[in-house]
């Protein structure tokens, strides 16, 4: 019996969540050497604990200097006392970003598609509405955009912990071409301080947030999209409500990793310093104890923002305002430019990535 997914393709993943959240919401995986948590109240835990710390990335020999300073920061950085830095070093980067018209940047993408054409919702607009977005308000130019809208899936094979040679061969130049970018942007946006360390992290968390940008927001643009198709009823649907729904019912992200730096009892259970969590956080949105009828797309639940996908505590999601605002703005965007859209797949196929869960083609037709 299939416990812990290992392939989206042909999975029915709402039906293993909710039986494992009514059989072993919290069990020991033997066969992954894994701790792995379903519900909403152990999920929630494990989340806000303090000795529950995020994973490192490994540091390859053959990664270069960039490289391996990008991997260390953006794992170390993450826990322990470092963890506040890191954090406003974030939000100086977020502050920075001005208002940007969704629309507009979207209208410029579909133009590049002839008349009447069908096309990959994917390519077109998942993989690049959102960093454009991020770069554009920084004021990047067209020519650094198009850049990193080609090069980032190079770029995060970054946070792949097993990479090969010729992986790291390929990312070592596109991870050098990056930071040069994003220093010669925190430097215009004054951001920098001339401290070694303090301007590394700072250039280090917008390469972070560009590379954290590029599949959950992908995710949350495609999950949004059939969402929109299947359940809204006019243009007149309530888009926050809308989104706040998918995210719960229909994530992008559906795990993330712990690991505890001391024991941490969760359940009864005693989980052993060094041993490591994954916490599925789609799981818990499907909790019926948190949400009525939690296998329902309801846009009038009273709680639907309450799900976990962006996480909770000192390690929640930075960009969540930002990627809600994003999708809401598309939603309307297209609601009010098109009369019909209209999904051409009846079936996915889906990326191997097991935290994410991704389809790797959609294709559309607005009319």
């Amino acid at each position: 019996m299939n416990n812990t997914i290992t392939n989206w393709n042909g999975t029915d993943w709402r039906y293993i969540y909710v039986r494992q959240l009514k059989e072993t919401p919290l069990y020991y995986d033997t066969n992954l050497k894994i701790w792995v948590t379903y519900s909403y109240t152990h999920c929630k835990a494990i989340l806000e604990h303090p000795d529950a710390r995020i994973p490192e990335t490994p540091v390859y020999d053959l990664l270069n200097d960039k490289a391996s300073l990008l991997t260390d920061k953006l794992t170390r950085l993450s826990n322990g006392e470092q963890h506040a830095a890191s954090r406003a070093a974030a939000m100086a980067v977020f502050q920075k970003i001005k208002s940007v018209h969704t629309g507009k940047v979207l209208k410029y993408l579909l133009a590049a598609i002839p008349t009447g054409n069908d096309f990959d919702w994917v390519a077109v607009a998942g993989k690049q509405l959102p960093v454009r977005l991020i770069m554009q308000g920084l004021s990047f130019d067209e020519q650094d955009c198009s850049y990193a809208v080609e090069n980032l899936p190079t770029l995060v094979l970054l946070m792949k912990p097993n990479k090969t040679v010729q992986e790291i061969q390929v990312l070592n130049p596109v991870v050098d071409a990056f930071y040069n970018i994003a220093e010669k942007y925190t430097r215009r946006a004054g951001l920098l301080v001339g401290k070694k360390d303090a301007d590394e992290t700072i250039i280090c968390n917008l390469i972070g947030l560009i590379i954290q940008s590029y599949d959950a927001g992908r995710g949350l643009l495609c999950n949004v999209l059939l969402a929109m198709v299947t359940f809204a009823d006019s243009k007149d649907t309530d888009w926050n409500k809308l989104i706040d729904e998918t995210l719960r019912y229909d994530p992008p992200v559906h795990n993330t990793r712990r690991i505890a730096a001391k024991d941490i009892v969760i359940g009864g259970q005693t989980i052993k310093a060094r041993e490591t969590i994954l916490v599925v956080l789609a799981a818990a949105n499907l909790d019926d104890s948190m949400f009525a009828n939690p296998r329902r797309f309801d846009l009038t639940r009273s709680n639907n923002d309450k799900h976990l996908t962006f996480g909770l505590g000192g390690h929640n999601c930075l960009a969540k305002y930002f990627c809600i605002d994003m999708a809401v703005e598309v939603c309307r965007f297209l609601a009010e430019s098109y009369r019909q859209i209209h999904i051409l797949q009846k079936e996915f196929t889906y990326e191997p990535q097991l935290n994410v869960r991704l389809v790797k083609q959609l294709m559309v037709s607005l009319k």
